[in-house]
């Protein structure tokens, strides 16, 4: 493509004030915090509720967890899974294990058994790290699964009668030393792996390098977005690539606050914003929408509103929230881009620079993103193509997946699935999936992942779902269902089949039970009409 860009406005990471004398190549995700620790112990890292806990203190007990971690024999390139709800015990145990240069493993903890069982199985962690609220879940999973890594409860106040776990995290962090455990590491090893639905079915497992991630550090950081001692909100489950590293890693390269809450609340949002002192949130349409909805801006105390920015990604933002949410509360929302591949983000609307309503803004400096045809070759100006990325952000490589990753990495370009084109200024506009991928409240499903444990219901002869649209969620799921010849299925019947085979979030909120679905001449179900029959019924 060729036209002039707008340049993304941005500052050198060496005139930032609070990055002046500080260190800022690093060869690891794990230098990076372990300098950090060293550059201003005191500083504090994590608000969660009533703890405050500084650098230091997460150095301290990532370190313990280290240590135990290297007495069972977890070396570099192994996997530590974690399948925490949001609180400080996830960067406890994730740094713990990158500072061995371990691959840290989110596990989705709205999973269910297969589906957790398919995750250990393909990833084989040596530890896995379960809070209470999961472990009846983790336990199905576990008994299905071939490769039993040592499981380590992480202790809450959920009750229940699983007896897998080898050790409590609490435990650990009372009896190991907190000795510096960091160990050499390369730009090229991988730190995290983080699991993305699949369209055949089973989940990609995604590796992503130290090189990636300090690419979206320093981004973050040169783009005017934070001005140092700086507070962000996590709301959104911390499994997910957008608050691991989006956020938390680049806030710790700025030596920056984190504040975690467990999970979203609008009821919760404004109080946590005044009480901390936040800057910079992120959330989906469906939060921002609810915040909007629920929030009365008379109950603000202004004087103490320090937000400045409010980013969006996952799904399209309708241009009236955002004109909306700026008249009722005077904050803007910057709308971005990303997906796990590319460690999580790859464009945004510049936080001081030309904001376009619609679009989710211009390249990270450290990433290419252009517009390509089939061929791999870019398409004109304004023309529609696929969005295709290149740069240190990428990737390393689909867990076991060689072909899935041959076939999304083309020449250094990495193929998104998402249609989309650009304007004469560089901004990026996403107008439609390549793939069928259904986004619900900003929880990425994909139809067949659904569709093939529905056929295994012994009364189903065949099924399709697509996303319907839903002003509130973005999209909600649907299932057309053919029943077997004399069956008697009802749509709650095949609810209840799914209820302990797939997260709750994935099983179809509307199903039809038909004795037709769409085919083209080759049998191939069209769900661009079912699609369609669901535009022309509303």
């Amino acid at each position: 493509m060729t036209g002039k860009r707008l340049p993304f406005p941005i500052d050198q990471l060496e005139d930032l004030p609070y990055l002046k004398g500080r260190q800022l190549q690093f060869d690891s995700i794990a230098e990076m915090f372990y300098t950090r620790v060293q550059e201003d112990p005191t500083a504090i890292h994590v608000l969660y509720y009533d703890q405050v806990i500084t650098y230091a203190q997460t150095n301290q007990r990532a370190n313990r967890v280290a240590n135990y971690l290297k007495e069972k024999g977890v070396q570099k390139g192994d996997v530590v899974s974690v399948m925490v709800l949001n609180s400080p015990e996830i960067y406890y145990t994730m740094f713990g294990a990158q500072k061995l240069g371990a691959i840290a493993g989110a596990i989705n903890y709205m999973l269910k058994g297969p589906e957790i069982a398919f995750v250990l199985d393909d990833s084989k962690p040596k530890v896995a790290f379960v809070g209470s609220e999961f472990m009846q879940d983790f336990a199905a999973g576990y008994a299905l699964a071939q490769h039993k890594p040592i499981v380590v409860e992480v202790v809450t106040d959920v009750k229940h009668d699983v007896q897998i776990a080898e050790c409590r995290l609490d435990e650990i962090l009372d009896r190991y030393p907190d000795t510096e455990a960091l160990v050499p590491q390369s730009l090229d090893d991988p730190y995290m792996l983080l699991y993305s639905s699949g369209t055949t079915g089973n989940p990609k497992g995604i590796l992503l390098p130290n090189r990636a991630q300090l690419s979206i550090c320093r981004d973050q950081n040169r783009i005017k977005l934070f001005q140092g001692r700086d507070v962000m909100l996590i709301i959104l489950p911390m499994f997910h690539t957008n608050p691991l590293c989006v956020w938390t890693y680049p806030l710790i390269y700025g030596g920056h606050t984190v504040c975690i809450r467990k999970a979203f609340s609008p009821q919760d949002f404004w109080p946590a914003v005044q009480e901390y002192g936040v800057n910079i949130v992120f959330g989906v349409p469906a939060m921002f929408n609810y915040i909007y909805q629920a929030a009365d801006p008379n109950t603000i105390d202004r004087s103490k509103l320090k937000l400045r920015y409010a980013f969006c990604g996952a799904a399209p933002l309708p241009i009236e929230l955002i004109r909306g949410f700026k008249e009722k509360f005077n904050v803007d929302i910057l709308e971005g881009y990303g997906l796990t591949e590319v460690t999580g983000v790859s464009t945004v609307n510049p936080p001081t620079g030309l904001k376009k309503s619609g679009s989710v803004g211009l390249s990270y400096p450290e990433q290419e993103v252009e517009i390509l045809d089939d061929n791999n070759q870019p398409v004109p100006q304004g023309e529609r193509g696929e969005v295709c990325t290149r740069g240190e952000a990428n990737m390393v490589a689909y867990l076991n997946q060689p072909q899935a990753t041959a076939e999304t990495i083309i020449d250094g370009w990495l193929h998104t699935g998402d249609i989309g084109y650009m304007d004469e200024d560089g901004y990026i506009y996403i107008v439609d999936r390549k793939k069928d991928m259904i986004n619900r409240g900003g929880e990425n499903i994909y139809p067949r992942e659904i569709e093939i444990v529905i056929e295994n219901h012994p009364q189903v002869s065949e099924v399709a779902v697509i996303g319907i649209p839903d002003p509130a969620l973005g999209e909600r799921v649907k299932a057309f269902i053919v029943p077997r010849p004399d069956a008697d299925l009802t749509a709650e019947e095949i609810k209840d089949f799914l209820k302990d085979k797939i997260a709750r979030y994935k099983i179809p909120e509307f199903i039809d039970i038909t004795n037709n679905i769409p085919r083209n001449q080759t049998g191939k179900i069209l769900k661009k009409e079912l699609r369609q029959m669901e535009s022309s019924a509303e």
